[in-house]
């Protein structure tokens, strides 16, 4: 029996240690898994080959993916390779390779074993098995920042650079079929940027991924004019057809661990963010040792400063929190009065607070980049007079907030600075509504939130102001690493995006216009109440009456009023389309004007000296036509009714308005004079005819395209070939 038993036992020996290695191992593998499923299969799988290293191939030129930071190799594709061995005992490491072509092509050899970062296409999945996306970055359009490529819509008929053989060329034209394009191709992103910023090619298009910004920050001639989120690089993980169990097991990790890649690609992106913005050791040394800052939200500043339950809102809170997710800087808020977090800051208690740059606070501040470069308007009622910047002001009286710069800017610049100080932007208000004070300076983005929103429609801007009065961080003195930091980060945040954040976060004002005439028809019923008999009713329906009758009208005025230049608005154009007469009794001319250049106003000087030019081109058209009724019935269109005139001269009129535009140059921003010119055009109804206004108009339209297009025409004249 001890014969038998132990001939049994070597004869079956190799099989009771291979089922005994085989169970362990699967009790070892559900171990290693922490808390992942697999199946008994995939857990063998990772058992095998446990010990071998998996290579990983993919692009080495790939933005927040793989990266190099103070000799570390960070990113998201090292971090989810660690997290992967961690998660799953699998040995995957990145493979060394100068290229993507050189990847692609070494894993359709065999010799890596995962690729990352190919897209799904047809012919793929005949070879290959893929996962889901690790992450989607969506492809980018570049384009110079002095061409004429600003939209994605301008591609259409361009020479538009791609990597060879990406598959954007072939899903540009099905997702966008309205954009015909002449495709050039280049063996790597490099070549194509360079021969963008050469004129060669219009506009560049390839994946993001963050490396988009550092590619902006390498050819800073260039901008990016669009992002392509229909259409994205998907960041896959892809196994050749024999070996498809091991993206099985890829493919579960993705799928049951997506919180964690979530905080690792978060973590990948401001480590990039911290390279692309070239940040030196020191400041480094400070995200990684200190890492957080101080900063002072002061009251009654909306909507850019407003802090409830510790948080930072309003457009400069939306901005601070732009800049703490790019590069992970921690903001602790503490709230309270300008005055008093002014002082704190200047004591270096506070490292951050939203103030205006002086020479008084340059000893005490850092001044990074503004995070809104508009320009203070000068406010008054409508029927003060315009003021040619702050020098207008002089022998008048101007509210100014206590503690803001606007004091030292008027002492400076004024002989007789007559200064009112004030608690609020809301006081200051007031004040000028109330006659107690002529004027008041303010940011625009301000101004407009606090006159909308109270509904002070008796408020206007009356001027421009050519001060630096952008809206700035201030940065204690003490901390320049902070400083420098933002002023690197600023540039990458978009006014208008944080604007539009910011303006989400801060409360709606009470419309004390509206409260106003609430209470004056509370206290008419009252009153009218104690009053008997036909006395009340008669009474009553009278005041009710003569307070409707002022509602509608600032109601019309409202509707009917363009508020930039005086003019009659499109409402009030659409209804005298509907209202004119079937035939008049004398000839009557029909203007149609469209502007000229306002377009390249608005882009290079702003849109402030892009208003100023559309006020002084109706100023001159005023002049021409005094008693005229004039409508604006578009950002630069026009139309102007000219009674008892007939073709002679109706032209004779448009030529002098010509000439009085031509003569009266305004300085539209500091150093920048220019003139007011349109394509004017016109049709003449005659007295009695029959045919509805709109044909009229239609008739006027049509001139004026056509003097428009002799415009052009003429302007090709003299372009460069």
């Amino acid at each position: 029996m001890h014969a038998l038993r132990n001939s049994l036992i070597v004869l079956f020996r190799p099989w009771i240690l291979r089922g005994l290695w085989i169970g362990w191992g699967l009790l070892l593998g559900a171990q290693t898994a922490q808390g992942l499923s697999l199946n008994p299969q995939e857990i063998a799988w990772v058992q095998a080959h446990r010990q071998q290293v998996l290579t990983v191939g993919f692009d080495p030129y790939s933005g927040v993916d793989s990266f190099s930071l103070r000799g570390k190799k960070l990113g998201l594709l090292p971090a989810l390779l660690r997290d992967m061995k961690q998660e799953l005992g699998l040995q995957l490491v990145p493979a060394e390779v100068k290229s993507w072509d050189e990847a692609y092509t070494r894993f359709l050899q065999g010799k890596i074993d995962v690729l990352y970062g190919a897209n799904v296409t047809p012919e793929r999945e005949r070879i290959m098995q893929f996962t889901r996306e690790a992450q989607r970055y969506p492809y980018t359009v570049f384009a110079r920042r002095d061409a004429s490529v600003q939209t994605l819509g301008d591609l259409d008929g361009r020479r538009v650079g791609f990597l060879a053989n990406d598959f954007v060329i072939e899903q540009l034209p099905k997702e966008f079929p309205n954009i015909r394009f002449k495709e050039i191709s280049f063996e790597d992103q490099s070549a194509g940027l360079q021969a963008l910023t050469r004129g060669e090619i219009d506009s560049f298009v390839t994946a993001g991924g963050g490396i988009e910004h550092e590619f902006v920050h390498d050819y800073p001639s260039l901008s990016i004019v669009a992002e392509l989120r229909s259409i994205t690089s998907d960041m896959t993980f892809a196994v050749l057809k024999e070996r498809s169990i091991l993206a099985q097991i890829i493919n579960r990790y993705l799928e049951q661990s997506q919180a964690q890649i979530d905080g690792l690609a978060k973590q990948a992106k401001r480590d990039y963010n911290r390279k692309v913005l070239r940040l030196n050791d020191a400041e480094l040394d400070w995200l990684e040792q200190k890492g957080s800052a101080a900063v002072g939200v002061a009251e009654d500043y909306l909507p850019f400063d407003y802090a409830q339950g510790g948080r930072y809102l309003g457009i400069a809170g939306a901005t601070l929190q732009r800049i703490g997710d790019i590069v992970g800087i921690r903001f602790k808020v503490e709230s309270g009065s300008f005055a008093q977090l002014y002082e704190r800051a200047k004591k270096g208690e506070l490292d951050v607070l939203n103030l205006a740059k002086t020479e008084a606070r340059l000893p005490f501040f850092f001044f990074p980049h503004a995070i809104s470069t508009e320009r203070d308007i000068i406010i008054g009622l409508k029927r003060s007079e315009p003021v040619q910047d702050v020098y207008g002001l002089e022998g008048k009286s101007v509210a100014v907030i206590e503690g803001f710069w606007h004091e030292e800017y008027l002492l400076k610049n004024l002989k007789q600075a007559r200064i009112i100080k004030t608690g609020s932007i809301q006081e200051s208000l007031k004040r000028v509504r109330e006659g107690k004070a002529d004027y008041l300076i303010e940011n625009p983005t301000v101004a407009e939130f606090y006159i909308n929103g109270l509904g002070y429609t008796d408020l206007v801007k009356r001027g421009n102001t050519s001060k630096d009065s952008f809206i700035y961080f201030g940065v204690s003195r003490q901390q320049p690493e902070l400083a420098a930091i933002m002023d690197k980060v600023i540039p990458l945040i978009q006014f208008e995006e944080m604007k539009y954040l910011g303006m989400q976060t801060v409360p709606a004002l009470d419309n004390e216009a509206n409260k106003q005439l609430s209470q004056i028809i509370a206290a008419l019923g009252v009153a009218l109440t104690l009053v008997l008999g036909l006395t009340v009713f008669f009474v009553r329906k009278l005041v009710l009456q003569k307070a409707k009758t002022q509602f509608l009208r600032e109601r019309e005025h409202l509707l009917y009023t363009d508020s930039l230049t005086g003019f009659q608005n499109r409402n009030a154009y659409n209804l005298m389309l509907q209202e004119a007469p079937a035939s008049s009794a004398a000839p009557l001319a029909v203007v149609v004007a469209d502007m000229n250049k306002l377009k390249q106003v608005n882009d290079s000087l702003g849109h402030a000296a892009g208003d100023a030019l559309i006020q002084l081109f109706a100023d001159c058209a005023r002049q021409q036509w005094p008693q005229a009724p004039s409508y604006r019935i578009g950002g630069d269109e026009f139309v102007f009714l000219v009674a008892e005139r007939d073709a002679q001269q109706i032209e004779g009129d448009l030529e002098a308005l010509r000439q009085r535009c031509q003569n009266s140059p305004r300085e539209l921003a500091p150093g920048h004079f220019l003139q007011a010119s349109a394509a004017l055009g016109y049709a003449i109804r005659q007295a009695g005819e029959t045919a509805p206004m709109s044909a009229s108009m239609m008739l006027a339209d049509a001139s004026m395209y056509r003097v428009k297009a002799g415009m052009k025409k003429r302007a090709s004249d003299f372009a460069r070939p």
